[in-house]
């Protein structure tokens, strides 16, 4: 049996260490991309992993219902914030030049984020089933 305290702690340094993790990863991927101007095949790897990280925590989170508090509002800024920085990073690069090139980023960039939203109302909505907090419709 552990103590309270004890798992706390280790719960909060690895919370940290994803955090920075998180944000040293996302550093060296906006380098390669912005200041070298690397394409995504060349460190595929990086990306990947970054990924598969990423998705991995929004899955635990959302099944644990800690996206619950401001579900709407919070998502709501952060597809917003992932536009205007998806924006930003391409015209930085180069590879937005019309307003076809923009027209042709969001034709896969809503359908995508509507998909992420999606998963994740649905682990909300059945943690909260699970939990007893909202009734089954």
């Amino acid at each position: 049996m552990k103590d309270e305290r004890i798992q706390t702690t280790v719960n909060r340094f690895a919370a940290r260490g994803f955090f920075i993790w998180y944000l040293l990863m996302s550093i060296s991927i906006f380098y390669r991309a912005l200041i070298l101007k690397q394409h995504i095949r060349d460190f595929w790897d990086i990306f990947a992993i970054f990924i598969i990280g990423t998705f991995y925590v929004f899955i635990a989170y959302a099944n644990k219902g800690a996206l619950d508090h401001g579900f709407k509002r919070r998502w709501l800024t952060i597809c917003i914030s992932a536009i205007i920085g998806s924006f930003i990073s391409l015209f930085i690069t180069g590879r937005i030049h019309s307003v076809v090139d923009v027209g042709e980023f969001l034709i896969v960039l809503l359908p995508t984020m509507g998909l992420v939203i999606g998963i994740a109302y649905f682990l909300n909505r059945r943690w909260k089933r699970k939990e007893g907090i909202e009734d089954e419709k």
